[in-house]
């Protein structure tokens, strides 16, 4: 009779282990999809309003985007997501002339970044292909 209420606790508290842990996993899914209410999902780039540079223009033409920058722009990223892109992420390329251009897909949405010389980030522009193709 002792092992059976023994094999019981045990039981019980496995049982009880695994629904807190299902619990704690369901709390962090939900406060991850929840959406924000600010304009950044990054935790890490704080977003420059006082820039020393500028998105001038988007523009689409045989497939490709090409960004129109002034100012100071050293490098620009261009994402699908709108996550805020950290200072050291791989989308960002060096600008040439204050203009770049790249290849995209159709019906996509695209967002983009620029930094300037003193390592701000601008708050990002987006461009839908599927209005202008």
């Amino acid at each position: 009779m002792k092992k059976n209420n023994q094999n019981n606790n045990q039981t019980s508290f496995i049982v009880f282990s695994g629904i807190v842990v299902l619990c704690i996993f369901t709390a962090v899914t939900i406060i991850n999809i929840l959406p924000r209410n600010n304009e950044s999902d990054s935790y890490y780039v704080k977003v420059e309003e006082d820039m020393s540079a500028k998105i001038e223009s988007l523009d689409i033409e045989n497939n490709k985007l090409k960004i129109t920058m002034s100012g100071d722009t050293i490098e620009y990223c261009v994402k699908s997501t709108k996550s805020t892109p950290n200072d050291n992420a791989l989308c960002w390329k060096k600008v040439d002339n204050n203009t770049a251009i790249i290849s995209i897909y159709q019906n996509k949405k695209y967002y983009v970044w620029i930094k300037d010389v003193n390592g701000n980030i601008s708050i990002p522009m987006s461009i839908n292909t599927k209005d202008n193709g």
